[in-house]
């Protein structure tokens, strides 16, 4: 016989506690957590990164170069919160983030991803305490040059006073030996009355070149260098007063017309005005002797407000702000509105500022041409434009490379001496034995010279391969082959065909929508995604890249030598090694392929055609080969992306171009940890930065009011939906 259970129900009273109970203790749970997480977001300050190219993280180059860094680096953001004063406003560069913030975020990201690098934010504005502790460090850090002009500051009185005397009792003697009245009209009279009174203001003039140094050293922090630099055009300038006094006294000394008692006192002033010349020209010659002032640079960063500090353990650099937010000189005129974005180049700032300030020694690259005035030299803005390759050698500098020109013909030394306009002093070969050549390989002009056609580079560039020397060598159709130099490596520059595609018909209705669909139609053009397998051009698969017009590369494998070819020509199209040249760069001419017939050379090249290689000798050299040289010129490096153009972003179209040269001068260095890309090269327009209004909606708003809230009134629904 089975026992029956009497259920007994609950009671209204009891649900309520039960439900409500939970409906409480889950809301408490939620809101813990949700605190919890915006605790754990804030403390630990980790980001997600949603951009497509990765623009707040840091690029593969970057990484590679600061996980294993040996050296104590600190960086250091020297940002207000306020807008900077730059030479254009707010509203010409369009609606812009805050300045500050994506410079903190980034220096944030190098602590997380670099080994022994710390960095501090600090705003001269608000934070002046610690503006007075970064005095106290750097010029702990680097207090070798500051005691060294602070010494000449302390030491400046001494030599003041003892001047001061002399000067003073010169005056006074010299208003003893004055008659009572000198004619100014007659020459003797005149340059007595100038002399005389340049003795009597001595002491007022150094008294107005104290008052001077006093006023700067009181400044914060005090200015050493601007005092020091008083002092020495001080010094300087009353060296020359006291020389011409000497002068003029020797001169004046025997003279009858001037009055004895005058002449007296010029015999035996002369001893005192020469020693007053000695002392200040001892003085002077200290103060060249002083090295460079780290302070004084700090001092000028915090003048301008908007910089970016990174301290090295000897030395530093300062990253103003129109380095990190950078706006093309004509990148107005590309934009529908006028007003471009700056760019954000802060990382590739910071990376060049640590390279340089790590790197044992700096590497050379040496740009060779054969003739005709320098195409590497940087311009002067609003003055002179610089040189068609400026900018790939600017783009070498920021990396801390020493970039040099050299005229292997010296024909241009000659012509700019014969034109009355000496030109810059070039490398010689021996400054030039061990840096990265950049073989410029032009075709000879039409129009021999008097002086002969240029020489040829291929021995040189032989014997710096086989003394185990680098190279990269770029080449122009109708170009010297190079074959002397580069036969032993199993390359051969076919000068005499260039890639070309069959012809590709307008669309329906007129032009293309992209520019770069409408030039493809010319023959010699290909828009470039893939440039190899080799670890250079592995990063720039997909990124875009023309190289026009191209030379075929050939190469073959060779004992004791490692070969990758590069730049494959694309077979989206039928393409082939056109041997008709002169028709191909016309434009005019009937381009077709012709295939070679039987065993005849003649005829055009089928495919596969690359246009580039890259060899390394076994314990030995390096080289790359590209059969084109205008793919670094100016015009194609900042030749910007007509989409993002209309967003006020400017960006170049083609980013893999530079991005190929550089990888060859990277991995020609064997700097093999910068074979990435850039950060330049990744730029695409940018997630909006948010407020601090709406950040702090989503902290507080949303993860402490609206989600608990949401909750809650769930809880209160299911406890009205199953009460009784």
């Amino acid at each position: 016989m089975s026992e029956n259970k009497t259920v007994i129900p609950e009671t209204q009273k009891e649900r309520w506690v039960k439900y409500g109970a939970n409906v409480a203790i889950a809301s408490v749970v939620v809101v813990l957590l949700a605190a919890a997480a915006t605790w754990l977001a804030q403390d630990f300050n980790r980001r997600v990164d949603t951009t497509s190219a990765g623009l707040y993280s840091l690029k593969p180059q970057t990484v590679n170069i600061i996980k294993n860094n040996k050296s104590d680096i600190k960086i250091i953001s020297l940002y207000t919160r306020t807008k900077p004063n730059v030479s254009y406003s707010s509203e010409e560069m369009g609606q812009l983030p805050d300045f500050a913030q994506p410079v903190a975020d980034l220096l944030d990201e190098y602590k997380r991803k670099g080994s022994k690098i710390d960095v501090e934010v600090v705003d001269p504005l608000e934070q002046p305490t610690k503006v007075d502790q970064l005095i106290r460090e750097v010029t702990e850090k680097y207090g070798g040059e500051v005691q060294k002009y602070k010494a000449v500051c302390e030491e400046y009185p001494k030599t003041y006073e003892q001047i001061a005397k002399m000067a003073g009792e010169e005056a006074k003697k010299v208003q003893a030996a004055l008659p009572e009245q000198i004619d100014a009209n007659e020459d003797l009279g005149q340059t007595l009355f100038l002399t005389i009174a340049t003795v009597q203001g001595f002491p007022k003039f150094l008294e107005n070149t104290k008052e001077s140094i006093e006023k700067r050293l009181k400044q914060k922090p005090p200015d050493y260098k601007g005092a020091v630099n008083s002092i020495e055009q001080g010094m300087n300038t009353l060296s020359q007063l006291a020389a011409r006094i000497v002068d003029d006294f020797v001169k004046s000394k025997d003279d009858a017309k001037v009055p004895q008692k005058i002449r007296t006192y010029m015999a035996e002033s002369v001893p005192r005005y020469e020693q007053i010349k000695k002392l200040a020209d001892d003085l002077a010659k200290r103060i060249k002797d002083l090295g460079e002032l780290k302070l004084d640079t700090l001092r000028q960063s915090l003048r301008e407000r908007d910089a970016i500090l990174v301290m090295g353990q000897k030395e530093m650099r300062v990253i103003s702000f129109e380095k990190v937010w950078q706006v093309p000189d004509d990148a107005r005129g590309y934009t529908p509105d006028g007003k471009p974005r700056p760019r954000f180049a802060g990382e590739q700032q910071i990376t060049s500022a640590i390279l340089s300030l790590t790197a044992p020694s700096k590497p050379k690259v040496v740009f060779l041409r054969p003739g005709g005035g320098p195409l590497a030299q940087p311009g002067i803005p609003g003055f002179r434009p610089g040189g068609p390759l400026s900018q790939i050698a600017m783009r070498l500098a920021d990396y801390n490379f020493e970039v040099l020109e050299k005229d292997i013909s010296g024909m241009w030394a000659m012509q700019s001496q014969m034109q009355g306009m000496p030109a810059a002093p070039e490398p010689s070969d021996e400054q030039i034995k061990d840096a990265i050549w950049v073989v410029l390989d032009l075709p000879a002009p039409p129009q021999r010279s008097p002086m002969g056609p240029p020489p040829s580079i291929a021995p040189k560039l032989a014997a710096h391969l086989k003394e185990g020397g680098s190279a990269v060598i770029l080449a122009l159709p109708q170009a010297e082959p190079l074959a002397a130099a580069l036969d032993e490596w199993g390359v051969k520059i076919r000068t005499d065909a260039i890639a070309v595609h069959e012809p590709v018909k307008s669309a329906p209705g007129g032009r293309a929508n992209d520019f770069i669909e409408e030039v493809q139609r010319n023959p010699m053009i290909f828009l470039l995604r893939d440039y190899g397998d080799h670890p250079l051009a592995k990063p720039l698969k997909s990124l875009e890249g023309v190289l026009v017009p191209m030379c075929v590369v050939e190469a073959w494998e060779k004992p004791g030598y490692k070969m990758s070819r590069l730049v494959p020509v694309p077979q989206t199209l039928k393409s082939w090694g056109e041997t008709n040249i002169e028709a191909a760069l016309r434009g005019g001419g009937v381009v077709e392929y012709n295939a070679p017939k039987g065993a005849s050379l003649d005829g055009d090249l089928p495919p596969p055609l690359f246009a580039g290689v890259a060899v390394e000798k076994d314990k030995a050299g390096r080289i790359v080969v590209f059969g084109s040289v205008q793919f670094i010129l100016n015009d194609m490096l900042s030749f910007s992306d007509p989409t993002l153009a209309k967003q006020g972003i400017i960006v170049s179209r083609f980013p893999a171009n530079g991005e190929l040269f550089m990888n060859s001068v990277f991995w020609l260095a064997k700097m093999d940890p910068m074979l990435a890309i850039s950060p330049s090269a990744m730029e695409v327009s940018r997630i909006a930065e948010m407020s601090p209004a709406v950040l702090n909606t989503w902290r507080i708003g949303v993860l402490l009011i609206v989600l608990p809230g949401l909750v809650i009134v769930a809880g209160m629904l299911v406890y009205v939906a199953r009460r009784d």
